[in-house]
């Protein structure tokens, strides 16, 4: 990225208390301008959300991907958007989703240059054992698994590294597509009919997501 492209950015490394402070404030106007009722009338008296929606940790995308604003998606972010039943916070998180707060959508939305499928596709994984990354380097043993399962065919269709990560992601999102599906909560959810499970892969160069797998 060049030095100017920072300049569209709200807030910097070099940002302090204030400039969030600030940074705050002129989203709340900007957002209240455009919907006068939102915080008072809505946000104010709970949260009512459709969707919960499970992504990955980066940056560059969150659930306004799909145009929602406050008050209408419940979200959780993780490391290349891994779903694991032995994951306490993910269970909780499902658990008060879909039987407290009665969401019906549940949505997986990966995205294109994820940083956790970079790395297992360049095979750097093992750097990460270095004494500041360990936890991460146990934490990607889903990922990398899912890169040895599939390398002959990413190989096999294209020498490109980008096209390659492309292809992981989509292949990491049905993944956890099935791995959420093995959730109890999940699957009492989807046999009352209660929810509607959906697997996205969002492209940080467009802003675009696309649909991975099929709706459950």
């Amino acid at each position: 990225m060049s030095p100017a492209a920072t300049n569209i950015f709200t807030l910097t490394h070099n940002s302090k208390l204030p400039d969030l402070l600030d940074a705050n404030k002129q989203w709340c106007e900007k957002t209240t301008q455009e919907h006068p009722s939102l915080f008072r009338d809505f946000n104010a008296h709970g949260q009512t959300p459709h969707t919960l929606f499970i992504g990955c940790s980066d940056s560059r995308y969150n659930e306004a991907c799909l145009g929602v604003i406050p008050g209408e998606v419940f979200t959780w972010k993780t490391i290349a958007n891994v779903v694991s039943d032995k994951d306490l916070t993910c269970r909780a998180t499902l658990e008060f989703a879909i039987n407290v707060l009665k969401v019906n959508k549940v949505v997986i939305c990966g995205h294109t240059d994820c940083g956790g499928i970079n790395t297992c596709l360049a095979m750097k994984r093992a750097a990460l054992k270095n004494g500041k990354c360990d936890h991460l380097f146990e934490y990607l043993q889903d990922i990398d698994d899912l890169y040895h399962d599939h390398k002959s065919d990413l190989l096999g269709v294209t020498n490109s590294a980008k096209v390659q990560s492309s292809m992981l992601s989509k292949y990491n999102v049905q993944k956890q597509i099935n791995n959420l599906l093995a959730i109890d909560t999940v699957k009492e959810a989807l046999e009352r009919k209660d929810i509607e499970v959906y697997g996205l892969l969002y492209d940080v160069a467009t802003g675009l997501v696309e649909q991975v797998s099929e709706n459950k």
